[in-house]
């Protein structure tokens, strides 16, 4: 049963005419100030910072009853000259300086079943500035509030289901049949033509070449990739695709970073592996353009190079 307010108003002059004072003889710097703070029902998790400075009293006032035992009195006493919960009440008067490597948490549960069903303080000790009266006002959801929401939330879940089950049955495809079915190869031709031979980094190998194959503007390169023995592990990482100008110079990037796919989630030394990239050409470019193509590891140092290619 929670102790009436009239009782506990009483004690709180006492217990602040007790420790007034200590505190108010003490010098300092500190500005003090009072402030409003209203808990809404969706901010349970965040954490709000409470300024508590050593000799000053913090009076935190709450205009919902809370539960004094939900406070972990113990765990705070060394840092506290003076801590007292009562039903609507929280004071306190610390006798250090908040540690700055671990900052006290403070977790003060309301007493209904309203959301939000508790406030958590993170207490610091600000050079400049002291919390002296903070009131917590709790805006509270009702139980036809929370039903509303919960209402909204099943539909929302529901469409987002939906949507996961169209996925689900694009992702069963597989194949050319699959391809056909999601609609990503449609009715037009797939040619296939044999790169040349790719300019290597020391320690990668390009194993019989590469292939690339063309649908409307798609363009996928597949390749095997052997990494020497003697070499560090290759981590796919991305591809850049640069169209050469007329004196056969680097130009203009487009596509800077092209998806480099892999089963495995890196080459281990001698290992080897099939390399697939794929990227849409833009429709307004010069279909007699030739390109530089090169294929990176994650790390930016190490890939394998084509140049003079007409995609």
């Amino acid at each position: 049963m929670l102790t009436p307010r009239v009782v506990v108003w009483p004690m709180l002059m006492m217990l602040l005419g007790a420790v007034g004072p200590a505190w108010a003889g003490t010098p300092g710097p500190r500005v003090t100030r009072e402030r409003k703070l209203v808990v809404q029902a969706e901010e349970a998790a965040t954490l709000h910072l409470l300024r508590v400075a050593p000799g000053t009293v913090t009076t935190v006032m709450f205009n919902d009853d809370i539960l004094p035992a939900s406070v972990d009195t113990k765990a705070l006493a060394p840092l506290f000259g003076q801590l007292k919960v009562y039903p609507g009440v929280m004071v306190l008067r610390p006798s250090v300086a908040m540690p700055e490597a671990s900052r006290p948490l403070v977790t003060v549960r309301f007493a209904g079943e309203d959301a939000p069903r508790q406030v958590s303080f993170l207490l610091v000790t600000d050079p400049k500035e002291v919390d002296t009266v903070v009131e917590v006002s709790r805006h509270a959801l009702s139980a036809e509030d929370l039903g509303e929401e919960l209402s909204l939330l099943r539909g929302r879940c529901a469409a987002a289901e939906a949507g996961l089950a169209t996925l689900r049955a694009q992702c069963a495809q597989t194949g050319l049949a699959g391809a056909v079915l999601t609609g990503a190869l449609a009715r037009a031709p797939v040619s296939v033509e044999r790169f040349p031979s790719a300019i290597e980094a020391p320690g990668l190998e390009v194993v019989g070449g590469a292939v690339l194959y063309r649908h409307l503007q798609t363009r996928l390169m597949a390749l095997t990739l052997r990494n020497a023995p003697d070499a560090a592990p290759w981590v796919p990482g991305v591809g850049r695709l640069t169209r050469l100008g007329l004196d056969e110079k680097e130009g203009q990037v487009i596509q800077r970073e092209i998806p480099v796919r892999m089963l495995e989630a890196r080459l281990a030394s001698g290992a080897s592996g099939q390399v697939v990239l794929e990227w849409q050409m833009p429709m307004e470019l010069d279909p007699r353009a030739i390109y530089v193509l090169e294929v990176w590891n994650q790390e930016g140092d190490r890939s394998v190079r084509w140049k003079g290619l007409s995609l």
